[in-house]
């Protein structure tokens, strides 16, 4: 009977709310269709400890790859629900243990192009912080900003996932679905149990065990830069607590095989453990997945004593003693209402007035030998399997058994429980029953066909073996053919078996043994096992086995023999050292003394020789044939950095004679490639401008005087074709760096040509220096492949500025606009007697400076003739005779001075 009392110790144990609030969780990862996978991450969430900003809307995960820790994805996932974990018992509950179950969920395709390393790949994501209330683990309150404090404890949500391909083939597979945990609280020295097991969607088997916890890399609520790799750290124990004494309990928690968790506590207090899943298909592990929870150990159980069950056979005078095994044994010839066990409960908290003198219980069965899908036989129980117990009195219930045993040999043992609904968790007792279960009789099939060893000549007439079985029930009987790994129909072989529904399985063997259906020298002996297994009743395995074995013997025939012009004695491996372009040829030949047909054929070793233009035409003939190969290796077809040993494999093949045995010969020449020769190109320079010729390669020049090059390259290389050349810049050097010239990178055959122009101008001088020097480099390179070659030529270019001589400059002072042509104006001319006119004595224009403009005033300031032409002429315009004054300006310099009118 439940009751309730106050638990003053609940206040020391829940009073503090702060945002510590992980009991537990999990991930799981569902396969939908496809590609595509439904991943959930469950969380367990203390809601009498947490806060409800520690109550996440989203969390981030992330996949990881075994193998290196390479980061594939990160995984958004929505808060998509939450619900209260349920109490075994609801009425036991006072608020001591409120746990929400949050489910973060999304869909995700997963590449096969990127999730396919056989070792696989693992989800995680990291949370802090757990309780810190907890009894077994360190798990404080980390202090602000201290990301690496020793004593907090986060939760690292941890799943391990296979490829979604293997083998080039599609591999499914859904983590296993782990029960949910119960919200029950233990108490002290009083035995405690709930069901960790889960479901595999794909039926792969799940073993369980005890781990210690994980923690989080960092104290941060969530990291900053999301889950990192592996190693996770794990909790630490406080003194006292392992992974071998978790809770200090008598005995300590544990869990079997199949997650059944059990513990008998010894102190009170909030324990956190660990269950690792991990998922095996045919034997080899493929996935793991962890689940952390907590449990809470009080104070506040009621004092109970457990049920006392004891049983004994349908119509037995006297039950088992209790806590005393019970043997019974059920014979064929027992009527289905008779093959049961007769079970009395009784509970001594059913005579107590705090139990208001009733206690309800109530039965299960257990397979305790053997094993049924959901742990426990419920189709046995009795249609009623509870009842409540008042002032001491009993219940009895009768649990019937199928007409078919548990186990083939129908010997088992089940484990008959009662349980009490006492809390925390029911009370219980146990009787083991050994069942000694006889089977429905049932008679084994018999082949009444005798087993077959035989051998043949191959060719001889089809062989015939008869097949016979019958069954005694006439039970409807499956025959079941197994060979040891070839195909009927490809040996020559027909087999027909059919069943007939009164218990007969009737049919034959047939074999066509002649060598022009199959090729025997393969396989010559073979072996077969029928089976013949009836349905009877409770499919109980009862089989009789026909063996069949069959060996064939075959004719000989002589072995063909290759040769080749290459060959020195009997060589059936040969190198040969050949360049690019250097051609080789030979012949091969095939003989064989039988003067069967023969084939003489080429294949290549890693490579189709074809692609690189390697001819040998197959040819067929009999006794005797020969064939030529040839072979220009180009670079077109060949790269020498991947492949430069090509092997060729000859073969002459006998495979028409009688039997078509296969019969061949083979020649294998080793080609090793070796880079071309190459003749190096040359490249040559030359000026377009007589009055600058280029000397040794080197070219003075002066400002304002273009430069004109001509660059030519040649090559003489004409096998198989003239090479192709390519012109390329590659140093223009000076100080300052040279700008504005021209030149165009070209490509093709010998002879090749292209122009290098520059007309430099005063951007290249840096006062004062007015004469630099440049380098121009030039390379040409031909394209013979693997031994490319390559010439330069450097081009030496001394630049100056026109000279200007202002130091040698006289302006005239006199001029007498009369009409008699001599000096009749001012400007800055001589006359030349060698040219017969006007030169000008001006100093030249150049990078230092330039003439800018000329202006004459008179005696009085005024300005009475201005110009910016450098060839002006003044003719005094009609003014006065005198004296006047004049600027001739520069742009780095002027020149003052006077000149005299004079009519």
């Amino acid at each position: 009977m439940i009751r309730f009392f106050s638990i003053a110790l609940l206040v020391l144990l829940m009073n503090r709310t702060f945002a510590s609030h992980i009991v537990g969780g999990e991930f799981e990862i569902l396969h939908i269709s496809g590609f595509t996978y439904r991943i959930n991450l469950i969380l367990y969430f203390d809601r009498l400890n947490g806060l409800l900003g520690a109550k996440d809307a989203s969390v981030t995960a992330r996949i990881y790859r075994m193998a290196d820790n390479r980061r594939m994805r990160d995984v958004f996932l929505p808060l998509t629900s939450e619900s209260s974990v349920s109490y075994t018992q609801p009425e036991c509950s006072r608020g001591e243990i409120q746990t929400l179950k949050l489910i973060y969920t999304t869909t995700v395709v997963l590449p096969p192009d990127e999730y396919n390393h056989p070792q696989g790949y693992y989800l995680v994501w990291e949370r802090c912080c757990r309780n810190y209330t907890i009894t077994n683990i360190f798990s404080q309150e980390p202090p602000t900003n201290d990301p690496n404090y020793p004593f907090s404890a986060g939760q690292t949500f941890y799943l391990e996932f296979p490829p979604v391909v293997k083998n080039g083939e599609p591999f499914i597979n859904s983590s296993p679905r782990l029960f949910p945990p119960l919200n029950d609280y233990a108490c002290p020295r009083r035995p405690y149990y709930t069901d960790f097991a889960g479901t595999d969607d794909d039926g792969d088997s799940l073993v369980y065990s005890l781990v210690t916890p994980l923690n989080t890399h960092t104290t941060f609520a969530i990291p900053p830069t999301g889950p990192a790799p592996r190693p996770y750290p794990e909790v630490r124990w406080r003194p006292g607590f392992s992974l071998n004494n978790i809770m200090a309990g008598a005995p300590d928690l544990k869990i079997s095989k199949d997650g059944f968790l059990t513990v008998t506590p010894t102190l009170q207090g909030l324990f956190v453990f660990a269950v690792k899943c991990e998922e095996y298909r045919n034997g080899v592990k493929i996935g793991e997945v962890r689940r952390d929870f907590q449990m809470l150990v009080l104070e506040a159980c009621p004092r109970a004593e457990p049920p006392q069950i004891v049983g004994r056979k349908k119509g037995a005078p006297a039950y088992s003693l209790p806590n005393q095994p019970l043997s019974v044994t059920f014979s064929n010839t027992t009527a289905d209402a008779d093959r049961c066990i007769q079970v009395r409960i009784s509970d001594p908290d059913s005579q107590k007035p705090d139990d208001n003198f009733q206690e309800r219980v109530f039965i299960r069965v257990l397979p305790l030998n053997f094993s049924v899908p959901g742990r426990y036989i419920n189709d046995i129980l009795p249609p009623v399997s509870s009842a409540t117990l008042i002032n001491g009195s009993t219940v009895e219930f009768n649990i019937c058994l199928p007409l078919c045993p548990f186990t083939l040999d129908g010997n088992y043992q089940i484990g008959i429980i009662a349980y009490d609904d006492a809390c925390s968790l029911p009370l219980s007792d146990t009787l083991v029953v050994n069942v000694f279960h006889q089977p429905p009789p049932n008679q084994r099939p018999v082949f009444t066909t005798p087993n077959v060893t035989t051998t043949i000549n191959e060719g001889d007439p089809p062989l015939t073996i008869p097949i016979q079985a019958i069954d005694a029930d006439t039970d409807q009987l499956q025959a079941f053919v197994l060979n040891d790994g070839f195909v009927f129909s490809e040996v020559g072989m027909t087999l027909n078996i059919t069943a007939t529904p009164t218990g007969q399985i009737n049919g034959s063997l047939i074999w066509d043994s002649r060598c022009d259906v199959y090729d025997f020298t393969r396989k010559t002996n073979f072996f077969i096992r029928i089976i013949a297994e009836d349905r009877d009743r409770c499919n109980i395995p009862s089989a009789d086995t026909m063996l069949i074995r069959l060996n064939i013997i075959l004719p000989g025939n002589s072995d063909p023999v290759i040769s080749s012009s290459l060959q020195q004695a009997n060589e059936k491996f040969i190198t040969v050292t050949r360049k690019i372009y250097e051609a080789l040829n030979f012949t091969v030949s095939g003989n064989d003394a039988d003067n069967d047909l023969l084939t003489l054929r080429m294949e290549g070793v890693g490579f189709t020789p074809a692609v690189h233009n390697a001819v040998f035409p197959q040819a067929t003939a009999r006794g005797s044939l020969t064939s030529s190969f040839s072979w220009f290796p180009d670079c077109s077809t060949i790269d020498l950095n991947e492949h430069n040993v090509f092997d060729f494999r000859f073969l002459v093949i006998d495979n028409a004679n009688k039997c078509r045995f296969y019969k061949a010969d083979t020649l294998l020449v080793r080609v090793l490639l070796e880079p071309p020769d190459n003749l190096k190109p040359r490249i040559q320079a030359v000026s377009n401008d007589p009055g600058q010729p280029l000397i040794n390669n080197a070219m003075e020049v002066i400002r304002g005087n273009p430069v004109q090059i001509t660059l030519t390259a040649t090559d003489d290389d004409l096998i198989p074709r003239k090479d192709l050349l390519r012109i390329e810049l590659i140093e223009a050097s000076g100080d300052p760096p040279p700008a504005g010239y021209s030149f165009n990178e070209v490509s093709g055959q010998s002879p090749l040509q292209t122009l290098f122009s520059w007309n430099p101008d005063c951007s290249i001088f840096r006062h004062p220096v007015y004469r630099n020097e440049y380098t121009f480099g030039f390379r040409v390179s031909d394209d013979r492949c693997f031994n490319s070659s390559a010439d330069t030529l450097n081009l030496h270019i001394r630049i100056s500025d026109v000279a200007a001589y202002h130091e040698d400059f006289l302006p005239p002072n006199f001029f007498s606009p009369n009409g008699d042509l001599k000096n009749d104006f001012f400007g800055m001319y001589k006359w030349s007697e060698d040219i017969w006119e006007y030169e000008s004595i001006l100093p030249p224009d150049n990078c230092e400076g330039s003439f800018v403009n000329v202006r004459i005033f008179n005696r009085w300031g005024m300005e009475v003739f201005a110009s910016t032409d450098r060839n002006f002429k003044w003719y005094g315009n009609g003014l006065p005779s005198g004296v006047y004054f004049y600027v001739l300006k520069y742009t780095h310099r002027e020149y003052r001075g006077t000149v005299t009118l004079r009519y």
